[in-house]
């Protein structure tokens, strides 16, 4: 993130936020310089990752076989819309973030329903696209991991229509969309449901874009969805560049009002694992 360390700066964001919130005043100043300093180069961290797997996730065939699930959190816009009225409406560089981050938990399915049936279509070798697609779903429907999605009613009516369409390769059955009055990441987190408890080998997966990641650790780990020691395996979504170092002070501002001042997260993120 190069250029953005001075908007980044851990004492400039403290200050900002303690402008916007006087009562952190009342909290050790060392205490939430940390925490700002731990989440910003957590951020830069996944967004590395998300910069590598964006266009191609690498991981063990051993790992691609325990993934038994992946949450996809929704985001700014819908499948088919950039945008809606929401608090990221008005940046451009968050546009689209939703059908991005569907589309990352459809290439991801895909890729461990291939390690676990041994078949591999990257290499395009069906002349018939249609018979190709048709494959491509019986791979995912037979082999695939279920995938979670929990979001506001407009996103999932979005996402139940999708699943419908001809050119979807995962399956309907295969999806998990979960309603309900959501509105913000908290109700997310709040709804989530596993479809199945793990065992001590399977993952749930987690895909969203890298700042949001990082704040929603938190918030699981303050309210445990799922049970106790259950494995997480992070699959972050690169921010577009033009918005990386403000969708990084949005997520780090906002983790510091859920942890000091709403007591919807801790200070420690829930541990996680990454394809590095």
């Amino acid at each position: 993130m190069g250029n953005e360390t001075q908007l980044l700066n851990p004492g400039n964001l403290y200050q900002e936020a303690l402008r916007e919130h006087p009562e952190y005043g009342e909290i050790s100043q060392n205490r939430i310089i940390s925490l700002i300093s731990d989440t910003t180069s957590e951020i830069e961290h996944l967004e590395r990752v998300g910069e590598k797997e964006k266009s191609r996730i690498v991981m063990s065939p051993e790992i691609a076989k325990n993934i038994a699930a992946i949450w996809i959190i929704s985001g700014p816009g819908t499948y088919d819309l950039p945008a809606k009225d929401d608090k990221y409406k008005d940046f451009e560089w968050a546009w689209g973030m939703d059908r991005t981050r569907l589309n990352h938990g459809a290439f991801l399915a895909r890729k461990i329903a291939e390690a676990r049936s041994g078949e591999d279509f990257s290499g395009g070798t069906f002349v018939d696209i249609k018979q190709r697609k048709q494959k491509i779903e019986s791979m995912i429907k037979q082999f695939g991991p279920d995938i979670v999605y929990n979001g506001t009613q407009l996103e999932n009516d979005t996402v139940a229509d999708v699943l419908t369409r001809e050119e979807t390769i995962i399956p309907e059955e295969k999806v998990n969309i979960i309603g309900g009055d959501i509105k913000i990441t908290l109700d997310q987190v709040r709804t989530f449901q596993l479809p199945y408890e793990l065992n001590e080998n399977e993952e749930l997966a987690i895909v969203s874009h890298a700042p949001q990641l990082a704040r929603i650790m938190h918030m699981i780990n303050k309210y445990q969805p799922f049970q106790s020691g259950t494995k997480v395996r992070l699959f972050p979504v690169p921010t577009p560049e033009s918005g990386k170092a403000e969708y990084a002070k949005m997520e780090t501002l906002g983790l510091l009002r859920y942890v000091y001042l709403d007591g919807d997260a801790t200070e420690a993120g829930y541990p996680y694992a990454l394809n590095t």
